[in-house]
């Protein structure tokens, strides 16, 4: 027999898992959604919002296992934002950057799926994660402006940032597993050490 959800669980699993299409359209304010997203969104809209989505629906069985499962997504989106940068021919110099984006987070993928685990979802303890990731999404898809290589630069910085926030975030969480700790602590200086290498990049452009 399926557990039955209380009201209290049916609102966060509401709050994480339904799709932001309303929000992405404006048809939750009545407009007509075939108008709301008639301008140029740019090449990285679809990446940052199959992201956005991803994390929010990545629901484990604590606050450590839904930090795991929302840092896969997380990677996989920056990615994915990384091959959307190859496909514009950016700089030799640049392209060689986004390259090195790529293998990084696809490598910080197989090391954090070493840490899942199995078990029954606990909603309730993925809502801490609710703020960071929104609050990466706009910063990310609020970044527009002339140069596609300039543009995926700022929004990787703001990508790696919400990384470092969401660590922080489950380092002030009870019970988070050893293994799970120090593996946040490594990706969160690896975020750090990241975002350096591509602010130096985004001044090297914007000189």
């Amino acid at each position: 027999m399926k557990k039955r959800l209380d009201a209290r669980q049916i609102t966060a699993t509401c709050l994480l898992m339904t799709m932001s299409a309303c929000d992405r359209t404006g048809a939750q304010n009545g407009g007509d959604p075939s108008e709301a997203i008639s301008h140029d969104l740019g090449p990285f809209f679809r990446a940052e919002t199959a992201m956005y989505d991803s994390m929010r629906a990545a629901i484990g069985t604590s606050s450590g296992d839904n930090w795991v499962r929302m840092m896969i997504a997380h990677h996989e989106g920056g990615a994915a934002l990384s091959r959307v940068l190859l496909q514009e021919n950016p700089s030799p110099e640049i392209r060689a950057l986004a390259m090195h984006t790529v293998r990084a987070q696809e490598r910080a993928v197989r090391e954090l799926e070493k840490l899942l685990r199995d078990g029954p979802t606990d909603v309730e303890s993925a809502l801490v994660f609710l703020r960071p990731i929104q609050k990466m999404h706009d910063a990310t898809t609020g970044v527009f402006g002339p140069g596609v290589s300039r543009v995926w630069l700022r929004k990787m910085i703001e990508h790696h940032r919400g990384a470092i926030e969401m660590s922080n975030v489950l380092l002030k969480q009870p019970g988070v597993p050893r293994d799970t700790a120090n593996a946040v602590r490594k990706l969160r200086n690896e975020q750090v050490k990241e975002m350096k290498v591509l602010e130096r990049a985004r001044e090297g452009l914007e000189a």
